[in-house]
């Protein structure tokens, strides 16, 4: 579908148009971006306990686009404290984790990595844009902080329900 109303390097948002290479569209632009690598994951998944959860995500990015757009807050503490239950749930399964897991293992822990590291590019890019931007809602920060920790514990978790080992990198001395 195209409209052309975009031809000339504008988008309509619900604040008005405005140029395609805004703080907000480049922003609403990583959203989608860690929405879809979201869904890639959800489809390598077979656990159905991973997919629900990352569906439930997938609509709260939207909402959270949403937040950025307009001044509702619809991405709320409750949202984080989600997040963060499903968190400790993973983590329980996973059990102790060593510092500095290197990404990979099976199909499904690679495509949560890969989710995970285009959330942390996400919440990168929301602290700076919301140096830019009049954000009502910041407790979108705090969300995207607490999906890339969830993402990593399931990645994780991923590999110890297919029997894959983790590797790790060895950061001697330092730790």
């Amino acid at each position: 579908m195209f409209t052309k109303s975009g031809d000339k390097g504008e988008t309509t948002v619900p604040k008005g148009r405005i140029g395609k290479d805004s703080p907000l569209v480049n922003f609403l632009g990583d959203i989608d971006e860690a929405n879809s690598f979201i869904g890639l994951a959800i489809s390598k998944l077979e656990w159905q306990d991973m997919k629900s959860d990352l569906k439930n995500v997938q609509m709260d990015l939207f909402a959270l686009g949403e937040d950025w757009s307009t001044s509702s807050e619809k991405i709320n503490l409750e949202k984080v404290k989600w997040l963060e239950e499903r968190t400790v749930q993973y983590r329980k399964e996973s059990g102790p984790i060593k510092l500095f897991v290197v990404p990979g293992g099976s199909e499904e822990a690679s495509a949560l990595h890969v989710a995970r590291s285009v959330v942390r590019r996400l919440e990168r890019n929301a602290v700076k844009y919301s140096k830019e931007l009049e954000v009502k809602n910041k407790t979108t920060i705090v969300y995207l902080n607490r999906l890339s920790s969830m993402l990593f514990s399931m990645a994780v978790v991923a590999n110890k329900r297919k029997g894959i080992p983790e590797s790790y990198y060895d950061i001697g001395k330092y730790f």
